[in-house]
């Protein structure tokens, strides 16, 4: 089975995210687990919604879509949510399955910085999304991003719109449609009683005006 991984801090979930995971299902993969976040770098705990809360805003996100999961592994495991901590568990989990870890284009830039960021991409198939208009076109470019230790040894395939890295291993590069919905525009408008109508599933906008989470 093609798994594919999808971390966040989902705060709150919209059609932006779902629309990223159903494109990714249907080009490469079989299912995909949504992955909230505990606490990330640039997210005091103060920022952002308790991540329990968060997990089941996603869980009715998702509810009428067979290939949508949702995984807890990081709220239990607490403390701040390394992609590389999450990947090793879900290797111990799905060992028979191909994973791959979906990201935006933008987290892809400053892939660099992460936690073991040369050990995820040897051992775990990437899809990088991006919602512009104007897609993927300069991959010899995006190969730059890359750890200095890879940049070598991977193989450009222009025709499938690829890094091959090694064995099986790939970073696939993904346009999506574009609908720019930001997580931080809807907490500003639930602050201010700006109407979310079409932003997020309507089950999400009553959960959150029940639970007061952004007033």
């Amino acid at each position: 089975m093609r798994i594919g991984i999808f971390g966040g801090t989902f705060n709150p979930v919209h059609y932006g995210h779902l629309r990223a995971a159903e494109e990714a299902a249907v080009k490469f993969l079989d299912k995909v687990v949504f992955v909230p976040a505990h606490i990330t770098l640039d997210k005091v705990p103060a920022q952002a919604v308790n991540s329990k809360l968060r997990l089941e805003m996603i869980n009715i996100a998702i509810k009428d879509n067979r290939k949508f999961e949702s995984s807890d592994i990081e709220i239990k495991r607490g403390g701040i949510s390394y992609s590389y901590d999450t990947v090793v568990q879900f290797k111990k989990m799905y060992p028979g399955d191909e994973l791959y870890f979906i990201v935006g284009e933008d987290a892809y830039k400053h892939i660099k910085s992460w936690k073991n960021a040369s050990a995820i991409l040897n051992e775990i198939n990437f899809i990088v999304v991006s919602r512009s208009k104007l897609g993927f076109k300069n991959l010899a470019k995006l190969a730059g991003f890359l750890p200095d230790n890879l940049k070598e040894n991977i193989v450009i395939d222009y025709n499938g719109n690829r890094f091959a890295m090694h064995r099986n291993i790939a970073v696939y590069f993904l346009k999506i449609t574009v609908l720019d919905i930001s997580s931080t525009d809807i907490r500003n408008n639930f602050k201010n009683n700006i109407s979310n109508l079409f932003l997020l599933p309507n089950e999400v906008i009553k959960y959150i005006i029940n639970n007061k989470l952004y007033s």
